[in-house]
């Protein structure tokens, strides 16, 4: 390959480093913030589907304003395990109400919550690597400009540069691994919650 591609594109590159780095973060946050409503949206449709498989039970666990969304999804799964465990012949009611849940399954739709989870998780440890890209192209981008040979102040400037992503992909990437670490057990427990409902449907039916 010609070395004048190589040095254009190094120089593409170092030219917009941060640019790169912020459009990355960028992405992240958007990633962020679509998981946080597809994590609200899925959790009232859990909510709604507790909601409809409990009616026509009149011994069903009471409203409790107090409780948040996901113990009142627990309770819900509580009662109907036992009821199923305790009376092999479910009423009408309850087949009735399964029968409907399955015809819009959307409690199970959670695709693409799992999809952004995993980009968002890629994109946390590729903020290191872009720090330490910066750093490469520093040192690339002084030995093109001193034609092999390096003087002080191009090495000067580099090293600032190299520190400063290296700084800065480190930095984010901490961030967004907190909120990460925050997010992950809450999208995992919407998904099981998922599969248990899917569970006693399918289990409703084969009864």
């Amino acid at each position: 390959m010609d070395t004048s591609l190589i040095q254009s594109l190094f120089n593409f590159l170092t030219d917009n480093i941060f640019p790169i780095i912020y459009l990355f973060a960028i992405v992240e946050i958007f990633l962020i913030i679509n998981i946080f409503f597809l994590m609200k949206k899925h959790e009232s449709v859990l909510l709604d589907v507790s909601d409809n498989l409990l009616k026509g039970f009149k011994d069903a666990p009471d409203k409790d304003s107090g409780q948040n969304v996901h113990e009142r999804i627990e309770a819900a799964l509580d009662y109907i395990y036992h009821k199923i465990s305790h009376n092999p012949e479910l009423k009408s009611d309850f087949v009735r109400n399964a029968n409907s849940i399955s015809q819009r399954p959307y409690y199970s739709r959670h695709y693409k919550l799992e999809i952004y989870a995993s980009i968002m998780s890629t994109l946390v440890q590729i903020f290191p690597l872009l720090g330490i890209l910066g750093t490469i192209l520093a040192i690339a981008q002084t030995a093109f400009q001193g034609g092999g040979q390096i003087d002080v102040s191009s090495l000067s400037n580099a090293f600032v540069l190299a520190m400063d992503t290296t700084i800065l992909g480190i930095g984010l990437s901490v961030i967004f691994m907190l909120i990460e670490s925050t997010f992950q057990p809450k999208i995992e427990r919407v998904i099981n919650e998922s599969s248990d409902y899917k569970q006693i449907v399918s289990k409703i039916h084969l009864n």
